[in-house]
């Protein structure tokens, strides 16, 4: 009984002690065993805040600690490890929960949630910096995102045969480039590569983020069967769309366990009525003859390569840096970039902490203006991630210090109120709350007073909007 009175007294904290107190029941129903959570709270004060913190304000991770009993041990884990796992162990670890697996829907949504909640738990103790919070839920995202193009791989192969390159005939139109890469190259294994753009690209994604993808593959040729003369050969565009479509499928297939993650194609050139999957050739040319707009080559500041090979990544990242950063920089673009971004705010209401007058996407676009802008002379500041380009910006010269300073700890703020907001499921993902319980329940987990977060949050968007008009106009 001993445990009681400070259970009591951490519920009492808490913006509604009495919602926080059934939650605190419910999970506690659903875990089992209660004995053994009591001595860990007695043996582990800090495990007893986390729970009530949980229970009174993360319905995204109290959610998952019900569907998935077990994971009690992840959460005392995540308390005690003293850093995230980087990304080769998170891929090889899903890797072995799949080996062999008939269906591998449930292990793949069990991996994100355990990893979630793990990332969760660190985030709302404080343990970890805003973006290492993101690049872990980049981390995992990319783990299920190469683990699932593998498996459909090998399904497609075992249909079509090995995708190969093409042979090129001497009086075959193509660039001389292409042709000093896969002369002499036909017959070779094609390869496909993901490119991951917007959040995903800038290792900057929240809970609940889309994927954005783009699929693209080497060269044009036919399938081949290895190993014994089988019938089905078909295009290597054939094959790599319908790899794309798979892929697309098995992420945003919604199952009895809900949606591994939304997935948003349409920024691959020519939209939604292109290709589904493209050769690297036919995406250099798309640019190179100037049918790729403003706004598609500032999405590119993002793009970075999640699957594929050493030498298939730096084929498609040239080419995606020459479409970026090769066209000579014009002055009118900036207020191109400019009034893209306030067509954006148009369909946000002013507490949008994303698209909202002085929210994230200003940081964001004034970042993008200035990498399109001294990037193709400049390769020091094609970084995709939009903390580590404001800092690239600051060294290269293009953006002062204390600018540079002031946007990186707005652009923290901001994103790591979104965070909460999203460990909060609120309908409202990116929505600063308006409601005094959710505006409590927010400050609460961000371990602020409810009136000082709000003037801070509404003081970040006067200053944000009032910097980037001035740095706009100065740079632009």
């Amino acid at each position: 009984g001993s445990i009681a009175p400070r259970l009591l007294a951490e519920i009492a904290k808490t913006p509604e002690p009495d919602t926080t107190l059934v939650n605190l029941a419910q999970v506690s129903d659903t875990l089992g065993g209660k004995a053994a959570l009591w001595e860990l709270f007695s043996a582990n004060p800090p495990s007893l805040q986390l729970y009530v913190k949980l229970c009174a304000a993360c319905p995204y991770l109290a959610g998952i600690l019900t569907s998935y009993p077990g994971m009690i041990d992840e959460l005392m884990d995540s308390l005690i490890v003293q850093k995230l796992s980087s990304l080769e162990v998170r891929v090889r670890l899903l890797g072995e929960l799949l080996r062999g697996a008939e269906d591998i829907d449930p292990i793949l949504h069990s991996f994100k949630n355990a990893q979630h909640l793990r990332v969760g738990v660190r985030d709302i103790v404080g343990k970890d910096d805003v973006r290492d919070t993101h690049a872990a839920l980049s981390d995992i995202a990319e783990s299920c995102v190469k683990q699932i193009t593998l498996i459909e791989y090998e399904k497609l192969v075992e249909k079509y045969g090995e995708p190969t390159i093409g042979e090129i005939a001497e009086d075959d139109e193509v660039d001389p480039g292409y042709r000093e890469r896969f002369a002499g190259r036909a017959g070779e294994r094609c390869e496909m590569i993901v490119l991951a753009m917007g959040k995903l690209g800038g290792r900057e994604p929240n809970y609940h983020s889309d994927l954005d993808l783009v699929f693209l593959y080497e060269a044009d040729g036919q399938t081949v069967h290895r190993k014994r003369h089988r019938e089905g050969s078909t295009t290597n565009g054939h094959f790599f769309s319908e790899l794309g479509q798979r892929i697309i499928k098995v992420i945003g297939h919604l199952g009895p366990f809900g949606r591994l993650y939304e997935v948003d194609v349409r920024l691959r050139p020519t939209g939604r009525s292109g290709l589904l999957a493209m050769p690297v050739e036919m995406f250099r040319r798309y640019f190179a003859e100037g049918q790729g707009q403003l706004w598609e080559r500032q999405a590119l500041c993002k793009a970075r390569v999640i699957y594929g090979g050493p030498d298939a990544t730096d084929y498609a990242m040239q080419a995606v840096a020459t479409a970026a950063f090769g066209p000579e920089w014009q002055p009118e673009q900036a207020q191109e970039i400019r009034n893209m971004r306030l067509r954006l705010e148009e369909t946000a209401s002013p507490r949008n902490l994303k698209r909202g007058r002085g929210g994230t996407v200003d940081t964001e676009f004034l970042v993008q203006m200035l990498q399109l802008k001294h990037g193709g002379k400049d390769p020091t500041v094609r970084v995709t991630g939009t903390l580590d380009a404001l800092t690239a910006l600051e060294q290269a010269g293009y953006l002062s210090a204390d600018d540079a300073e002031y946007f990186r700890q707005s652009y923290r703020f901001q994103r790591s109120v979104e965070a909460r907001i999203r460990l909060m499921n609120a309908t409202g993902r990116h929505e600063f709350p308006e409601d005094p319980k959710e505006l409590a329940k927010l400050a609460y987990l961000l371990g602020t007073d409810p009136a000082a977060l709000e003037e801070k949050a509404m003081r970040t968007f006067a200053e944000n909007r009032e910097r980037f008009e001035r740095v706009f106009d100065a740079s632009g």
